[in-house]
């Protein structure tokens, strides 16, 4: 385990909740006041955080710099992103599809939960920011290096990746729950077979990357109104889906040992 890991394994779980409350509790008193400053700023302050506890640039972040890829290859790391995304297509597919024809289904969903970490304060190009760079380093060091790293010290460790994914995926807009907890699977298992937080967060940055790219490129919306490429990108997801099972059940076994 780099000296980092050992850093971010020695952040408790009750160190982060308080600071966690107490950042959403400025933000309301800022709402309260009609000054908003907006959740970014959360994770902002959060990886600053990380920064001065871990005194994250020191020699364990540029061994982990350089191992990056050890135990996990380029191609390796890019397909898993990749199938991710396309099967992240797929539940929005049929998210769109419950939210246009199962009454009801909307207000269902749209509750206080699935809104509680909703961004744009930072504009068009902040937003950017936040999604492809913010929000993986952030999200990396907070369940992965955190919530996972000490859950597993209380529960067995295949318990420890299902609540910690599970975690993850309630923090995401209701069309994206199903696939950030399948993605937070895949990267509890990234993060336990490299022991390297830079990894994750390396995949989770290119999966958001790609995820955008896709939406920016996309002018007409022809991924959503396009039967050919509606059809296309189903079948993509249904191929990624079986690929991100067979993956996960030839790791688990030797992950939950670890």
């Amino acid at each position: 385990m780099s000296s980092l890991s050992d850093g971010i394994g020695k952040i408790s779980i009750l160190e982060i909740l308080i600071i966690l409350l107490a950042l959403i509790g400025v933000t309301i008193l800022f709402d309260i006041f009609e000054f908003s400053i907006g959740e970014d700023w959360v994770y902002v302050v959060i990886i600053l955080y990380f920064i001065y506890r871990l005194r994250i640039f020191g020699s364990g972040f540029k061994n982990d710099l350089r191992n990056i890829f050890s135990k996990i290859s380029p191609k390796s790391l890019l397909i898993i992103v990749i199938v991710n995304v396309f099967f992240s297509y797929g539940m929005l597919y049929l998210s769109n599809f419950a939210l246009a024809y199962i009454p009801g289904f909307r207000d269902l969903l749209f509750t206080p939960l699935f809104s509680i970490m909703a961004f744009g304060s930072f504009g068009f190009i902040g937003g950017l920011i936040s999604t492809i760079f913010i929000s993986p380093i952030c999200e990396e060091l907070l369940f992965r290096g955190v919530f996972l790293n000490r859950l597993k010290i209380i529960v067995p460790t295949s318990f420890a990746i299902i609540i910690t994914s599970i975690l993850f995926g309630a923090l995401h807009s209701y069309g994206s729950i199903i696939s950030a907890f399948i993605f937070g699977i895949c990267m509890c298992i990234i993060y336990l077979k490299t022991r390297n937080i830079l990894t994750c967060i390396l995949a989770h940055f290119l999966n958001n990357l790609l995820a955008e790219f896709l939406v920016h490129i996309d002018t007409g919306n022809l991924i959503f109104t396009n039967d050919i490429f509606i059809v296309v990108f189903s079948v993509l997801a249904v191929l990624s889906l079986y690929l991100i099972i067979v993956s996960i059940r030839q790791e688990w076994k030797y992950i939950t040992k670890v």
